[in-house]
C-alpha cells in the first residue's frame, strides 16, 4: 500500500517552485510594475462642455440649411449584406450633389476614367425619386418610402434610396413639440474623442418605447459625429459617421462621410474636396428635374 507523503514533502516542494520566483524579483529590485507615457489625444484634452438645450441646437441647427450643394464628390459604393459572406465594390468615382429643404435631392456620378461623362443620375422630391441609368438607358422611378423595390429587370430589388443619401448629409432634427418623445443624454469615450450621445425615442405599447435615433455629439468641436437609426424591432437600419468637420459659412459641414445601411445591404463612403460647399445659394426647381435621356425606357418600381 502506498504510503501517503506527511506535509513537510508538500513544504520543500513548495520551496524549490517558489525560489527561482523570489530571487528572480530580488534581481529586478522586487519591481512588479512600471509606468510609461500614454500620449493623449488632441480631441480629449480639448472636450467642451454643453448642456441639453446648446446639444438640441447643435442638432438642429441644420434647419438653416435651406439648401446645399458641392461641385467635387467622391462616392465609393459597396453591395451585398455582410453576413452573406460576398460583397461588390465598386470603383471610387467623381460626382457632385443638390440638396433642398425640406427633401429635394439632386445626385449624379460620373465615369472615373471618361472625365465628366455620367454614369447615373437621380432626383428626389418628397416620396418620389427617379433614377437614370447609362448601362442600360432606363429611367426607374419609385417611392422612398417603400421597403423593398423590385422590376422585371431587378427581381432582387433597388437598395439605394435617394432619401438616405439625403438624411445622411443634412441630419435630421428634433422635433420637441412631436407627441410622444422622449430622449436621454449620456457621455462616452474612446481612446481619440470624448462624446454626448442623445437618444431619440418614442412610445411603444406599454412599458415599451422604441429607440428612433441615437446621435453622437463630438466634444471637442461640438459637431454631430455619428448617427444611428433603427426600426419599431431595434434593429440597425442607418449608420452614419461624419469626419474631417470644417467651417462653412457658420456651419460645421463633414469632408467625409461614411453611409452603411445594413439592412439595405449597401455602404457608401463619400470624399468632398474642401471649398466644394456651397450653403444657400438659392437653388431653383430645374436643379430639381431630371434631365431628359434620349430614348431611354421607363421603369416603374414595384413593392414586393
Amino acid at each position: 500500500m502506498a504510503k501517503i507523503k506527511e506535509w513537510p514533502f508538500f513544504t520543500e516542494a513548495l520551496t524549490v517552485l517558489l525560489l527561482p520566483l523570489v530571487c528572480g524579483f530580488a534581481l529586478a529590485g522586487c519591481k512588479v510594475k512600471q509606468q510609461r507615457t500614454i500620449e493623449v489625444s488632441s480631441k480629449i484634452l480639448n472636450a467642451r462642455t454643453a448642456d441639453f438645450d446648446e446639444l438640441l441646437a447643435i442638432v438642429n441647427q441644420y434647419r438653416n440649411i435651406f439648401d446645399l450643394k458641392s461641385s467635387s464628390m467622391k462616392v465609393t459604393l459597396t453591395l451585398g449584406k455582410w453576413e452573406s459572406g460576398s460583397q461588390e465594390e465598386y470603383h471610387r468615382a467623381p460626382g457632385y450633389i443638390l440638396l433642398r429643404q425640406p427633401s429635394s435631392l439632386h445626385v449624379v456620378i460620373q465615369n472615373p476614367v471618361i472625365i465628366k461623362t455620367t454614369l447615373f443620375e437621380a432626383v428626389s422630391n418628397g416620396d418620389e425619386f427617379s433614377a437614370w441609368i447609362r448601362d442600360t438607358n432606363k429611367v426607374y422611378k419609385g417611392l422612398n418610402s417603400a421597403k423593398e423595390l423590385v422590376s422585371e429587370d431587378r427581381p432582387d430589388g433597388i437598395p439605394l434610396r435617394p432619401d438616405h443619401l439625403y438624411e445622411a448629409i443634412i441630419p435630421a432634427g428634433i422635433d420637441m413639440t412631436e407627441p410622444g418623445l422622449r430622449i436621454s443624454l449620456e457621455e462616452s469615450a474612446d481612446k481619440i474623442s470624448k462624446y454626448y450621445i442623445m437618444s431619440v425615442y418614442t412610445e411603444g405599447v406599454q412599458p415599451l418605447i422604441h429607440v428612433v435615433r441615437r446621435i453622437w455629439i463630438e466634444r471637442s468641436q461640438l459637431a454631430i459625429s455619428r448617427v444611428q437609426s433603427f426600426n419599431e424591432s431595434g434593429r440597425l437600419t442607418g449608420d452614419i459617421e461624419y469626419s474631417e468637420m470644417m467651417p462653412v459659412d457658420g456651419f460645421l459641414l463633414p469632408m467625409r462621410i461614411n453611409l452603411d445601411r445594413p439592412e439595405d445591404g449597401y455602404a457608401l463612403a463619400l470624399e468632398f474636396s474642401n471649398g466644394s460647399w456651397g450653403v444657400n445659394s438659392e437653388l431653383d426647381d430645374d436643379s430639381f428635374v431630371l434631365p431628359h435621356r434620349e430614348g431611354a425606357e421607363v421603369v416603374i418600381l414595384r413593392e414586393k
